[in-house]
């Protein structure tokens, strides 16, 4: 952890959350709440206590994935916001507060606002990881979630093809600037698998986030392919795809648990005379 992330002030509400991990891409369209949201449930299928909040203000998709609407939503008191528990994650999104016909239009600092009061005023209760979906960008809600709130690491999402890994690398320069461990890179829609067949169709290019990973010395955590599905369908909830979130939860605890170990043993042990 940076020296500027051990002087962040920990909101109340955040301070028995183990673990903070930032999903990032510089790019829309790359299919990051899908990986966040799926990555939130294979965390949950192995027994650990998860929330996930929606931070992508002007997007936010995750609710429709999960079937939920604004209504849903329940606040305590005038304050702290109840989160709503769904396949086990304690689940927070702008998209249960505000309707879908209703576009956001808001300018940075107030967006920011919002990410930062949706996060410091939801009762997330005792956690062992808490996923951020972040907006796609490298502007001011990126720079004050990495500024302002510990996060513990992040993970980096794109896509194969030239262009997303461009902005890709914006993402990675500005998350290293800051100087937040990134645990990974996760790259989706690797290639297109139909049902009935185990041919491979590289759509959107290939080995994009394989480049990409050994450019920056990443581990790549995987590779998550396009399948057909129905629309309602999560993608844990497909056989195949679950395999490859139940990995990809598995590397983010050990590379979260060789962080934490690291930082430890970077303490100064302090030697007494008796």
């Amino acid at each position: 952890m940076s020296n500027n992330q051990n002087a962040l002030r920990i909101p109340e509400t955040l301070r028995k959350v183990k673990n903070i991990v930032g999903v990032f891409s510089a790019k829309g369209g790359v299919g990051k709440s899908a990986i966040s949201l799926n990555l939130a449930i294979a965390l949950r299928e192995k027994g650990l206590k998860v929330g996930l909040i929606d931070a992508d203000i002007y997007g936010p998709s995750q609710p429709s994935m999960l079937g939920l609407l604004p209504g849903d939503l329940k606040v305590k008191d005038e304050k702290i916001i109840s989160p709503i528990e769904k396949k086990g994650v304690k689940f927070i999104s702008m998209g249960l507060i505000s309707s879908e016909r209703m576009p956001v239009i808001w300018r940075g600092p107030m967006v920011s606002g919002a990410v930062m009061q949706l996060l410091s005023q939801t009762d997330w209760g005792e956690l062992d990881f808490l996923i951020i979906d972040t907006p796609p960008g490298t502007g001011d809600v990126q720079l004050t979630l990495l500024q302002k709130i510990a996060v513990t690491a992040t993970l980096v999402v794109t896509t194969p093809q030239k262009v997303s890994i461009s902005d890709c690398r914006k993402g990675i320069e500005m998350i290293k600037k800051l100087e937040v461990p990134i645990l990974g890179l996760v790259e989706n829609m690797s290639w297109f698998e139909p049902n009935d067949t185990n041919k491979k169709y590289h759509i959107f290019g290939k080995n994009g986030g394989t480049e990409l990973a050994k450019d920056y010395d990443l581990d790549l955590f995987g590779q998550i392919p396009l399948v057909e599905s129905n629309e309602d369908t999560l993608l844990y909830d497909i056989p195949k795809l679950s395999i490859l979130f139940n990995e990809l939860a598995e590397k983010t605890i050990k590379g979260i648990a060789k962080l934490n170990k690291t930082r430890v043993e970077k303490i100064p042990q302090i030697q007494t005379r008796e």
